[in-house]
């Protein structure tokens, strides 16, 4: 049966959102433009995923083999651990946050008419980031003793021997508790599968496996963990910037009271507890009504309600002064919760692109999935919503491998987003060597194509429509129409999500990134590398 993807319909739903000012959006711009830069963003990621290494590398196997046989960590180690970010938060974090305040400092559009000058190094300010600076010492140094505790219970040293349960304990340093179980876990369900399924097999290679693979879990699962302190601290500071600058300009003469203003983006993404605090006005000084934990003193006077809470405050003027005037992941639908899952642990094992990985990751930890049976295909990414479309109705939906179409709408969002493929002129360059190379050979492409690795692979299938604008749609069992790959920006979004797809995956087709398709993958890897 004959399956084409098509390009997907544009929806006729329309975003229904409170009335807001103009200067409220410009607020939750510029604070989102903050935090998706490499300053907020990427930076503190290769801090804090460099920190954790030292941690590991710093530990000896020895030390960790007395911390098994003892069943606890010795006070020597936390005291350790605990100056090891005493001295990270002195010289890496401390700045992180004083250029958050500096930017959330110029965030209120109420400012930007008013010429005063803003302090950074005030007694208000600096003991701030100092107290912030204790808290994070503190709860990371205890979070790290429960993640690393939690694997010398009796349990875990009655089920692995000293120096397996010392392999995996080591990268498991600088995650949370809940991932170190995950990736121990993972390991031990890796071992159980491959004992059963190869008998023959050494269990000194079964291990070996089980443990290559719950080191790429742990050194994704500590990027993941990185972007969301980055981002949330980010927002911490950013908000309390923004605070200080309004006190400052008050102070100043500049401003007389003003109120706050809770914002949200106002759409259907936003978590029920900030939708809840959405439009709340109150005074400069109150307390907002948000429920859990205090993370820090003051919490609830500011965002971020939690972590990677990306709200803000607009700041109102109430009256004038000195003449001044005012100028996620969960759909509850079986069909998709389930490939979700897999795809997620399609992520975790994958020996595809580093950066790329960690990109998909990280935009799969903030994309909603939603349903919409009036598609006429199976997936499709919203850009102008910022949702992953899903039709189980489709004919033919139980017909997709939803690993590739996840895979595929998830690259789209992270091209669409951040990349930009279709500006990369190495890439576009690389694209049509490839459409000359396979147009003078379709009947070599026809032959290659009877090898069931190939003729059968979706993205491999895809790829091969969008690089030759459908010419070879005959012989195919899925791709786009020769007037959808027309637009060279749509073109050049399927070929790049179609070699994520592939590169990401684990087949043979891979081989072929060092035959006919090497200056293309070449070229997809620059796309994707971080910029600096």
């Amino acid at each position: 049966m004959a399956i084409r993807f098509l390009p997907a319909k544009r929806s006729s739903w329309k975003q229904i959102r409170k009335a807001r000012t103009e200067n409220s959006q410009e607020v939750l711009r510029r604070l989102e433009e903050y935090l998706k830069g490499e300053e907020a963003a990427w930076e503190p990621v290769k801090i804090l995923c460099g920190f954790w290494q030292d941690q590991q590398d710093a530990i000896t196997y020895q030390e960790l083999r007395q911390a098994i046989e003892d069943g606890t960590l010795t006070t020597k180690m936390l005291e350790l651990w605990q100056q090891d970010y005493s001295v990270l938060v002195s010289t890496k974090l401390w700045k992180m946050w004083e250029n958050a305040i500096l930017a959330g400092a110029g965030g209120q559009p109420l400012l930007d008419k008013i010429p005063f000058s803003f302090q950074l190094q005030t007694p208000g300010i600096q003991n701030w980031i100092k107290e912030r600076g204790a808290a994070f010492v503190t709860a990371s140094t205890q979070e790290q003793k429960d993640a690393v505790a939690a694997l010398l219970t009796k349990k875990m040293r009655d089920r692995h021997t000293v120096d397996e349960l010392s392999r995996l304990i080591r990268p498991c340093i600088g995650l949370t508790k809940g991932d170190a179980a995950a990736a121990t876990k993972l390991y031990d369900s890796i071992v159980d599968t491959l004992t059963k399924e190869h008998p023959r097999m050494k269990p000194e290679s079964i291990r070996k496996k089980a443990l290559d693979s719950t080191l790429k879990y742990a050194e994704r699962k500590h990027r993941a963990r990185a972007m969301t302190i980055a981002q949330t601290e980010s927002a911490f500071a950013y908000n309390r910037g923004a605070d200080e600058g309004i006190r400052q300009a008050q102070a100043q003469g500049y401003l007389g009271s003003v109120i706050k203003r809770w914002s949200t983006s106002g759409d259907d993404q936003v978590c029920g507890l900030c939708a809840s605090l959405d439009g709340v006005e109150l005074g400069i000084d109150e307390d907002f009504e948000i429920s859990g934990r205090l993370l820090f003193p003051e919490h609830h006077r500011l965002p971020p309600a939690h972590p990677r809470c990306a709200c803000a405050v607009e700041y109102v003027k109430v009256e004038s002064q000195n003449g001044i005037i005012e100028s996620p992941m969960r759909t509850g639908d079986e069909w998709i919760d389930s490939s979700i899952d897999d795809y997620d642990n399609s992520l975790v094992s994958t020996n595809g692109d580093e950066t790329m990985s960690i990109r998909l990751l990280m935009s799969h930890d903030e994309v909603k999935y939603e349903k919409d049976e009036n598609m006429s295909v199976a997936f499709a990414y919203s850009k102008d919503r910022d949702v992953i479309l899903y039709n189980p109705r489709v004919k033919n939906a139980n017909d997709y491998d939803i690993i590739f179409a996840l895979t595929h709408e998830n690259a789209h969002r992270v091209d669409c987003l951040y990349l930009h493929s279709w500006g990369n002129e190495n890439f576009l360059k690389a694209m049509n060597n490839a459409e000359s190379l396979l147009i003078s050979n379709l009947d070599v492409l026809e032959k290659f194509l009877q090898n069931n690795d190939y003729g059968n692979n979706f993205a491999f299938n895809d790829l091969i429509s969008s690089l030759t604008r459908g010419k070879a749609n005959d012989i195919l069992f899925i791709g786009h129409d020769p007037e959808y790959l027309s637009n060279e920006q749509l073109r050049s979004m399927e070929v790049f999500a179609d070699i994520t797809c592939i590169d990401m995956g684990n087949t043979i087709v891979k081989k072929e990134f060092e035959g006919f398709l090497k200056e293309l993958y070449e070229a997809y890897k620059e796309v994707a590398a971080w910029k600096t």
